[in-house]
């Protein structure tokens, strides 16, 4: 048993790790924000470092898995509640934040009704594509592939209003 817990501190350091260096925040996912990788990784990491800290203290299997299960939800818990929330605030200290994004042009990738949210992609002032939450304050819902121009932002979402089509009209 105490390979499967060293497996998973290993396996989920490496993951945990490599999801923060590579800018894996949790900001544009969409659902629930604890099956992101980052979550996920803290998951296997606090399992793995709970299990094992257990064994080698002479736990049984029992109370050392309860012992993993327990610090895992713990440190999803913590990274979710504490350390996610500031990351997400430095992203406006960057050279470019979200605010850079207002002005840009997008398509809905995945419908927004009205007072709901859904999806939009577009691409960020260094040609990276984004994919985003969007709401809109129209009374209709724009349906996917709707050409969309973000007028704000804030910490979870894009504000979007639909662009009428032009190509007929030039």
């Amino acid at each position: 048993m105490t390979a499967a817990y060293v497996a998973a501190f290993v396996v989920g350091a490496i993951a945990l790790l490599a999801a923060l260096l590579l800018g894996d925040t949790g900001t544009d996912h969409e659902g629930l924000p604890f099956l992101s990788l980052t979550s996920l990784s803290a998951g296997i990491l606090g399992a793995g470092t709970g299990g094992l800290l257990s064994t080698w203290a002479g736990a049984g299997p029992a109370v050392a898995g309860v012992v993993a299960a327990g610090t895992a939800l713990g440190l999803i818990l913590v990274l979710n509640g504490l350390a996610l929330p500031y990351l997400r605030r430095q992203q406006s200290n960057s050279q470019r934040g979200r605010a850079s994004y207002i002005g840009l042009l997008g398509t809905v990738t995945l419908d927004i009704p009205p007072g709901g949210w859904g999806e939009v992609s577009f691409a960020d002032a260094d040609g990276n594509r984004v994919r985003a939450r969007a709401i809109t304050a129209e009374p209709d819902a724009l349906r996917k592939s709707t050409r969309v121009y973000i007028a704000d932002v804030d910490a979870d979402h894009v504000h979007v209003v639909s662009v009428p089509d032009l190509e007929g009209r030039l």
